[in-house]
C-alpha cells in the first residue's frame, strides 16, 4: 500500500502553486530577517500547499536541470519564469536534487532558503556538504553534482587538476546532446587544443552520428556571432585535429572542411592571414585522409593561390555538393593586386599639426551615453518579454482573422490558453482579457461555435478562475487599473472566489486590497456574503458585515439582527453599522443596549456610532452617563460620551454641559479640567446664542485652552 502511494501522481497544479510560494519565500528569507512579516506570511503559505502534497505522497522529489525542474520524469514549463529562477537557485550552488519528507517545519523551510544564500563559488562538493549538515534539516535532503565523478570509459578517471573535469564535462554533455551548445560555447573555446584532443581521444565514437562531430568543431570554432571563425580558430582547430587519434582525425577533419565552406567570407579573411606553409600542411591532411572539398571552397584556395599543386597532388572534389563557385569581377580582382601601382590609393590630404588632436579626441570619447532613441528601441526588440508579447498578439490577430481553417483556429485556442495560463504569474491580466474578449467576439459572430464554447468552458471553470484569483492576490495590487477591468469583466462569476481568498488571507494589506474589489460589485455581492454569515469564526461574520455596510442591504437586515449581540465585539459593531446604514430602527436599540452595559469597550464604541451617525434618539442615554457621579477617576470615560452628544449637537445637552462646567472636585482636578476641554471643543455645534453664557464665562477662565477656544468662538458668530 505504502508502494502505491509513493507512485500517485501529484496535482500538477498544487505542485505549481507550492513551489511558486517556496520561491516567493526564498525570496523573502534574502530580503528580511526572520521575524519580519513578509517572511512568516510566505513561509506559511509554502508550507499550507506542502501539507496538502503531503497527504498524496511522504516526500517530494525535485531533479534540478540548470534551469529546469523534473519531477518523475515530468518536465516544469522552462518559460515560466518563477520555476526557472528556483532552479538556477539551486544550480549555483550544485544541487542536483531536493527532497522534501512529510513533517517538515516552517523552520526547516527556512534553514533551507538560508542554506541558499552560501555563496558556494569556489567550495568543493565536500565542502558544500558539510556545510549542509550544519543546518540539521531532517525533513530535507539534497543530493550534489561531483564533477569530479565524469569519466568517458571504463577505468577513466578524471583528473582533478585544473578545469580538466568542468571541461569533460562540457565535451561528454556536447557529444550526448544533454547540454545546449550556445551556453558553453565560450567555455568550450577555452580548451586548449592538446587538451580537447587528448580528451576526445578516450571517447568511444561507434554510436555517434556524423552531425556530433560537426557540433564540437561548429562550437569549437565559433568565435563571435558575425562570423563563423577567424583566422586565429584556424589556426586552433588545425592544432587540435593534429592530436587526435587517426579514426577520429579523418572524421573530425570531414567537418571542419564542412564548417570552412559554409562562411566563404570567413574562410576567405582567415586563410588571408595564416602562412603558406600552415595551408600547405592543412591541404596535406586533406590529401592523406581523402577528404572531399566543397566546390566553393576549392574555388577560393585557386584565387588565392594559396596552393602549389603538382601532378601528385590530388584533390578529391565532392561529386554531391554544389556550392556556388565564388566569382569575383575582374575589375574588383585587380584591387588585391598590391603590384598594380593603378591601384594604389594616392594621400591626397596632408597630415595637420591638428590632426593627432583630433585622433585623441575621438579616443576619448565616451559613447556610452549615447542612448539614442533609436538604440533603446532597437533594444527593446530583443527583450524576451516583449518578444513574447508580441508573439501572444500575433496569435490573437490570427485568431481574428477571416482565412484561418478550423484546424488552425484550434490551434491558435491551445497556444493562448497556454500562453495565458503563464500571464497570469506575471500579472498581465490587459493581455488576458484581450484574449478573452477576441474569443467571446468570435462565439457572438458564431465563428468555429465549438472551439470557441470550449475556450469560454475553460475560462469561466474554477480550475482557471481559481489561479486566476491566486495571482490577484499575489499581484494585483501593482496592477490595480487592469484587475478592476477583468474583475468587472467576469463580473459576478468571480465573487465567490473572491470571498474565499478573502476569508484564507492572512494578509490585513491584502484582504483590504480584496474587499475594495468585491465593494465594486455592490449589491450583487449580498447572496455571497449572507451565505457566508453562517460561518462560525468571527472574523469571516466581521468581514461579511463590512462587505454588506457598503451595499443596499435592507434586503438582508433579518439576517444581520441577530449579529448585533454577538460575544464579539468588533462583530456586534459591525452589525449595528450595517442596520444603520440601511436605516433600520433595531440598530437604535442595539445601541442603547450597548450603552446601558456595564463593559467600557461596548459603551465607548456605541457612543462613537451615536456621534457619529448623529442619532438624537439616544441623547437621553449620553446625558444619563454624563451626568452619572463617579468617585474616582474614571469620569475621563465620559470623554468619549462628550465627544458624542457634541457631534449631535441637540440642545437639550446644554444644561448638562453647564452642570459639569460648574463642578468643583479638588481632587481630581485635571480630570476635571479634561471634561471641560472636551466641552468646549464641541460648542462650535451649537447655535451661538444657546450657548452664548459659556462662551462668554470661557474668556475668563483661567485655562489657557478653554479661552483661546472661548475667543475663538466669539470671534466666528
Amino acid at each position: 500500500m505504502a508502494d502505491d502511494l509513493e507512485k500517485m501522481p501529484l496535482d500538477a497544479r498544487l505542485l505549481s502553486y507550492a513551489i511558486i510560494e517556496l520561491n516567493i519565500s526564498r525570496r523573502n528569507v534574502a530580503i528580511y530577517p526572520r521575524e519580519h512579516p513578509s517572511v512568516e506570511r510566505s513561509l506559511n503559505q509554502a508550507f499550507k500547499f506542502f501539507k496538502r502534497l503531503f497527504e498524496i505522497r511522504s516526500e517530494i522529489t525535485l531533479a534540478i536541470a540548470k534551469d529546469i525542474i523534473i519531477i518523475d520524469n515530468y518536465q516544469l514549463d522552462k518559460k515560466n519564469p518563477v520555476f526557472r529562477e528556483f532552479a538556477l537557485n539551486l544550480s549555483k550552488i550544485n544541487i542536483a536534487y531536493v527532497t522534501f519528507k512529510s513533517g517538515v517545519t516552517k523552520d526547516e523551510l527556512y534553514k533551507f532558503h538560508s542554506f541558499l544564500l552560501q555563496k558556494a563559488d569556489d567550495w568543493t562538493v565536500d565542502s558544500i556538504k558539510e556545510v549542509f549538515k550544519k543546518y540539521s534539516l531532517i525533513h530535507i535532503s539534497v543530493g550534489f553534482v561531483d564533477y569530479g565523478t565524469f569519466s568517458f570509459g571504463e577505468g577513466n578517471a578524471v583528473q582533478k587538476t585544473n578545469n580538466i573535469p568542468l571541461w569533460e564535462r562540457y565535451i561528454y554533455g556536447l557529444l550526448k546532446g544533454t547540454l545546449q551548445t550556445e551556453e558553453i560555447s565560450e567555455e568550450v573555446r577555452d580548451i586548449p587544443p592538446e587538451i580537447l584532443a587528448r580528451l576526445l581521444n578516450k571517447v568511444s565514437f561507434h554510436d555517434l552520428k556524423a552531425e556530433t562531430y560537426d557540433k564540437v568543431i561548429t562550437t569549437y570554432m565559433k568565435s563571435s556571432s558575425d562570423r563563423v571563425f577567424s583566422d586565429q580558430d584556424l589556426q586552433r582547430t588545425l592544432e587540435f585535429i593534429n592530436h587526435l587519434r587517426p579514426d577520429l582525425k579523418k572524421q573530425f577533419l570531414s567537418s571542419a572542411v564542412k564548417t570552412f565552406s559554409q562562411d566563404i567570407d570567413s574562410a576567405y579573411l582567415a586563410f588571408k592571414k595564416i602562412s603558406v606553409d600552415e595551408v600547405l600542411s592543412f591541404l596535406d591532411v586533406i590529401n592523406e585522409q581523402r577528404i572531399a572539398i566543397p566546390q566553393n571552397l576549392m574555388g577560393l584556395i585557386d584565387r588565392l593561390s594559396y596552393t602549389d599543386q603538382n601532378d601528385a597532388d590530388t584533390i578529391y572534389l565532392e561529386d554531391d555538393l554544389t556550392g556556388d563557385e565564388l566569382s569575383i569581377p575582374p575589375e574588383i580582382a585587380c584591387l588585391f593586386n598590391e603590384d598594380n601601382p593603378e591601384t594604389q590609393i594616392p594621400l591626397e590630404t596632408p597630415i595637420t599639426e591638428e590632426y593627432p588632436q583630433e585622433i585623441q579626441s575621438i579616443l576619448d570619447f565616451d559613447a556610452s551615453e549615447l542612448k539614442t532613441s533609436h538604440i533603446m528601441e532597437f533594444e527593446n526588440e530583443f527583450k524576451d518579454d516583449l518578444i513574447e508579447k508580441r508573439f501572444y498578439q500575433i496569435i490573437l490577430e490570427l485568431m481574428l482573422s477571416e482565412t484561418v481553417s478550423e484546424a488552425e483556429y484550434r490551434s491558435f485556442a491551445n497556444i493562448i490558453k497556454k500562453q495565458t495560463e503563464q500571464l497570469l504569474w506575471i500579472g498581465q491580466y490587459g493581455q488576458i482579457l484581450d484574449a478573452l474578449k477576441i474569443i467571446e467576439s468570435n462565439k457572438t459572430q458564431n465563428r468555429f461555435p465549438d472551439i470557441n464554447a470550449e475556450a469560454i468552458q475553460y475560462y469561466y471553470s474554477p480550475e482557471f478562475i481559481s489561479p486566476l484569483t491566486e495571482s490577484l492576490r499575489i499581484l494585483g495590487r501593482q496592477r490595480r487599473r487592469e484587475v478592476s477591468m477583468i474583475c468587472l469583466y467576469y463580473d459576478a462569476k468571480i465573487i465567490p472566489f473572491l470571498m474565499d481568498a478573502l476569508i484564507e488571507e492572512e494578509s490585513q494589506v491584502v484582504r483590504r486590497f480584496l474587499m475594495d474589489l468585491l465593494k465594486q460589485y455592490g449589491d450583487k455581492v449580498i447572496p455571497e456574503a449572507v451565505k457566508r454569515l453562517a460561518d462560525e469564526r468571527w472574523f469571516v461574520k466581521r468581514n461579511m458585515l463590512y462587505i454588506l455596510s457598503e451595499t443596499d442591504s435592507k434586503e438582508v437586515t433579518d439576517y444581520i439582527r441577530p449579529h448585533c449581540k454577538h460575544e464579539n465585539l468588533k462583530v456586534s459593531v459591525a452589525a449595528i453599522k450595517c442596520l444603520l446604514n440601511a436605516g433600520d430602527i433595531y440598530a437604535i436599540e442595539a445601541i442603547k443596549e450597548h450603552l446601558g452595559s456595564k463593559i467600557k469597550d461596548k459603551v465607548d464604541q456605541a457612543a462613537a456610532l451615536s456621534g457619529s451617525f448623529r442619532i438624537k434618539e439616544v441623547v437621553g442615554d449620553l446625558i444619563l452617563l454624563l451626568n452619572k457621579t463617579e468617585r474616582t477617576g474614571s469620569d475621563l470615560d465620559k470623554i468619549p460620551i462628550i465627544r458624542a452628544i457634541g457631534e449631535i449637537g441637540d440642545l437639550q445637552a446644554v444644561d448638562a454641559f453647564r452642570s459639569l462646567l460648574s463642578s468643583r472636585r479638588f481632587f481630581f482636578k485635571r480630570i476635571t479640567d479634561l471634561l471641560k476641554e472636551e466641552i468646549y471643543k464641541t460648542l462650535k455645534n451649537y447655535p451661538y446664542e444657546s450657548v452664548k453664557d459659556l462662551i462668554e464665562a470661557g474668556l475668563k477662565s483661567k485655562n489657557e485652552f478653554i479661552r483661546e477656544e472661548s475667543l475663538r468662538l466669539s470671534k466666528g458668530k
